[in-house]
C-alpha cells in the first residue's frame, strides 16, 4: 500500500478518533437538568429548622417533596435511642411512587438540621463528578449504637460511617 495512502487511512482514523473522544468530553462535561433532581426529606412537625430548610430550597429553586407533614411521629425517640422506621417507610413509598422516571435523580436528606447552600446545578455537576449511581453521606461518630462500630468497615479517606442525613440516588431500587 503506498505511503500517501497510509497517510490517508491514519488522518480518518485519527479524525474519528478525535471527534469520539469530543463527543465523549462533551458528554462528561453535560450536567444533568436542574429539573431532573427531586429533594425528598421528612418533616412531621414544621419546627424553625424545618423553615430554614424550604427558605433556603426555595431561594435556590429546589424542587422539594415533603414526606410525613401533619403524621404524627411513629419513628421512636431518635434524640436518645435507635428509631427512625418509619422515614425509611416513607421513603420507600415515596420512591416507589416515582418508579417509572429513570432520568429522575433523588437527594434524600434531613430538613430540620439543613440549609442549601448552593443551587441544584452545582449539586448535580457535583454528584455526576463522583461517577456513582448512588452516594450515602457519612459522618466521624457513629449513632445511636456505639457497639457497632466494629461492623463498619475501615476507609482510607472521608468518614466511615453511614448517616442518613444525605443520599443521592439517580436510580431507584423498587
Amino acid at each position: 500500500m503506498p505511503w500517501g495512502c497510509i497517510q490517508s487511512h491514519l488522518l480518518v482514523l485519527l479524525s474519528s478518533y478525535l471527534i469520539l473522544i469530543s463527543q465523549l468530553s462533551r458528554a462528561a462535561d453535560t450536567v444533568t437538568p436542574a429539573d431532573k433532581l427531586l429533594v425528598l426529606t421528612v418533616a412531621t412537625r414544621e419546627t424553625d429548622g424545618f423553615h430554614r430548610f424550604m427558605q433556603s430550597a426555595k431561594h435556590f429553586n429546589y424542587t422539594v417533596k415533603v414526606l410525613g407533614n401533619g403524621l404524627d411521629w411513629k419513628g421512636g425517640d431518635v434524640a436518645n435511642s435507635i428509631g427512625g422506621g418509619q422515614k425509611v417507610r416513607l421513603l420507600k413509598e415515596a420512591l416507589e411512587s416515582i418508579a417509572d422516571q429513570d432520568d429522575l435523580i433523588v437527594l434524600f436528606t434531613d430538613s430540620y438540621d439543613v440549609i442549601f447552600a448552593g443551587g441544584p446545578e452545582e449539586l448535580l455537576k457535583k454528584f455526576q463528578q463522583s461517577n456513582h449511581r448512588v452516594v450515602f453521606s457519612a459522618e466521624a461518630l457513629i449513632w445511636p449504637d456505639k457497639r457497632l462500630a466494629d461492623k463498619y468497615p475501615v476507609v482510607r479517606s472521608g468518614k466511615r460511617f453511614l448517616n442518613s442525613g444525605g443520599k443521592y440516588f439517580n436510580f431507584i431500587f423498587v
